[in-house]
């Protein structure tokens, strides 16, 4: 289910029929799974396409209430068919114990899993992983696919 914020903050769940190039500025979408929310988007602009599925996002911050990840990004797509979104980089994503540097990240709706193909970061206080590519399942385990090299510090 997909649901629009407007300035007014009330929860709209009905289609929108978006004629020629238009746009909102200040976006929040929210990603429900039986009722609850698995993530909240805020972009700054979204640019809707005439005749398109696919909204333009800007200036983003996504967060991920399971566990509290907050992703940034300069810009990003969101797909209002089948709510998939993905993100361009530089990614950053902030943890309480760790954060994550990408080029990109994509999400899918129909998995709930995010990954990446191009370089990955993640760094925390003991350690800094690198690699490329990352798949994170919707139970939140994490997996570097390629050219993985981790430094540990005391």
């Amino acid at each position: 289910m997909l649901f629009f914020i407007l300035r007014s903050e009330k929860e709209i769940s009905k289609d929108f029929q978006i004629k020629g190039s238009s746009f909102f500025e200040g976006l929040k979408i929210l990603q429900k799974k039986d009722s609850n929310v698995i993530w909240t988007l805020l972009a700054k602009r979204a640019d809707f396409i005439e005749d398109e599925h696919i909204v333009k996002l800007s200036d983003i911050t996504m967060t991920v209430q399971k566990n509290g990840v907050v992703f940034y990004a300069d810009k990003g797509t969101y797909n209002l068919s089948n709510k998939n979104f993905t993100a361009e980089g530089p990614i950053r994503a902030k943890a309480t114990d760790y954060t994550i540097i990408a080029d990109s990240i994509a999400y899918d709706n129909s998995s709930g899993n995010f990954k990446t193909e191009g370089p990955i970061a993640v760094e925390a206080k003991r350690f800094k992983v690198d690699g490329k590519g990352m798949k994170i399942d919707s139970e939140q385990k994490v997996r570097i696919l390629n050219d993985v090299k981790a430094t540990f510090y005391k």
